[in-house]
Formats: structure tokens, C-alpha cells, sequence
């Protein structure tokens, strides 16, 4: 925030993060997601959530950076 890489609120910033785990957690949980798939999935949601929030100036050097194994 403090580097303007993120627009928004950092309340509505937590929130879309929050829930976006919160959903692949449940996933975990039920057993669709384990080991491998469940790390990938994990840190490219974190990615894309992040990515959703970059501001325009940040975004192309976000959108080029490799992130997801």
C-alpha cells in the first residue's frame, strides 16, 4: 500500500483475500485439493487476488512476472 503498488481500501483488499482462501481452504478440507495442486492453487489465487488489485502502473510488471510454477 504504502508503495502504490495496490488500489483500494486495505480492508476491501483483505476481504477479496480472505475469501478467496477461505473458499480453497474449504476445498482442502473436503479433500479436493491436497499436496501439489493445493500449493499451486494456493499461491496462484494469491497471485491473480493481488494482480486484481495492481494498479495500473504497477500491473504490467506484475503480469509479466513468472509466479506460478
Amino acid at each position: 500500500m504504502a508503495d502504490r503498488v495496490l488500489a483500494g481500501g486495505t480492508t476491501q483488499i483483505a476481504v477479496s483475500l480472505w475469501a478467496a482462501l477461505h473458499g480453497l481452504v474449504s476445498l482442502e478440507l473436503a479433500g479436493a485439493l491436497e499436496g501439489v495442486a493445493a500449493e499451486t492453487a494456493f499461491r496462484s489465487t494469491i497471485d491473480a487476488v493481488l494482480r486484481g488489485w495492481a494498479t495500473s502502473d504497477a500491473f504490467p510488471g506484475l503480469r509479466g512476472a513468472d509466479m506460478v510454477p
